[in-house]
């Protein structure tokens, strides 16, 4: 499936690019005045973000993409699906019906933009992409791209900079009423095609599913931390189980616990879920961290860098580490016992519970990409 997704990324990004250089010789410059160009430009800079992450995933550097990825891609494949409809069922009445159709749908650049990359986007969005992104909200979100080009186009026709360049953008040329008219018919058709997309996408979306069945006790040490994110896949967390991304919350809870409060789990997922702009499946966000933090444990420090990290943790009380671990951003979280050992917690099978020193745990761990610490006098 990933392998089909970037292959049609891929030819998307050609086919966009075609149509771009064909507008340049065209129109010049001045082609960023159509929103046809631009919502394709839109598509192909989505587009090429999300090959590039598959691309990873296919050489084995990553494993997922990234949730922002597939909201940028959706919110591109809205506005080209407004460029597909407009010109089905506003241009082409416009412009004399069946006659104008051969012009727009299959003579210089209209194949590729008015036609190919709309269908080809929305076709691999919903079904290869399958994005999962239950939050609702995204569909008035896709309506932004329209509105702004809409506010833009207008008020520079009214300036007299620009003219047109739509039938229904010429302020002069027609009563306000009619304006009026055609961005309530044209952003009431953009949120339409947001939604329908949307809840297509959700259609063929399959359920995540944890990869982990074991029980919950298992998760848990004697002493009343948490220990495993294995075993947490009865609780949800931004939108899948929480054995599957729940390290934030894991570490969070941990370190309150340490510091002598008495958390619940599930409240503790339910607060750091509601930190994040949508609720769409991915990763603890550093920005909702830290926001959490300050609002249970503040006073922490920060810093990154390998060596950094390492030599500020060892002289810390407790802390957090954010790292990669098998490619995957992962929180650790770690309480110190002893003079120079420490207790880290949910870090990788066989060591869910493990006393270690900070060389110790560097030397299995920190061993690639970036790492960054927050920690407590």
């Amino acid at each position: 499936m990933v392998l089909l997704s970037f292959l049609l990324d891929v030819l998307i990004i050609v086919l966009s690019a075609i149509g771009v250089a064909g507008h340049f010789r065209i129109f010049g410059w001045p082609m960023f005045q159509y929103y046809t160009l631009d919502s394709n430009l839109f598509l192909l800079l989505a587009c090429a973000v999300q090959a590039r992450y598959e691309g990873a995933i296919l050489l084995g550097k990553r494993l997922f993409v990234p949730s922002w990825v597939r909201v940028l891609k959706y919110l591109a494949v809205c506005t080209v699906m407004v460029t597909l409809f407009v010109v089905l069922f506003v241009l082409i009445p416009l412009y004399g019906g069946w006659s104008a159709v051969p012009w727009l749908l299959f003579q210089g650049t209209s194949p590729y933009h008015h036609l190919l990359c709309p269908l080809l986007g929305a076709a691999s969005f919903i079904l290869l992409d399958r994005p999962g992104l239950g939050d609702r909200r995204l569909t008035l979100w896709a309506l932004g791209p329209t509105a702004f080009y809409a506010v833009v186009a207008i008020v520079l026709n009214l300036l007299r900079l620009l003219r047109g360049p739509y039938p229904f953008l010429l302020v002069y040329d027609q009563p306000v009423y009619m304006s009026l008219f055609w961005c309530v018919l044209i952003l009431g058709l953009a949120w339409a095609l947001a939604w329908a997309v949307w809840k297509l996408a959700l259609r063929f979306s399959e359920p995540r599913e944890p990869s982990s069945s074991l029980p919950e006790e298992a998760g848990w040490t004697g002493d009343g931390f948490i220990k495993d994110q294995d075993a947490l896949s009865r609780y949800t967390y931004r939108t899948i189980p929480a054995s599957e991304n729940g390290c934030g919350p894991v570490a969070a809870f941990d370190l309150r616990r340490f510091d002598g409060q008495e958390p619940r789990f599930d409240e503790v997922l339910r607060e750091m879920d509601g930190l994040h702009l949508l609720r769409v499946p991915g990763p603890t966000y550093m920005r909702a961290m830290r926001r959490y933090l300050n609002r249970y444990l503040p006073g922490f420090h920060e810093i990154q860098g390998r060596e950094d990290c390492l030599a500020a943790a060892g002289k810390s009380r407790m802390g957090l580490y954010r790292y990669l671990e098998e490619r995957v951003p992962h929180f650790v979280s770690y309480i110190r016992v002893e003079d120079g050992r420490f207790r880290f917690f949910n870090v990788s099978d066989g060591t869910e519970d493990r006393i270690l020193s900070m060389e110790e745990f560097g030397r299995g761990h920190l061993c690639g990409g970036p790492v960054r610490l927050l920690w407590w006098d």
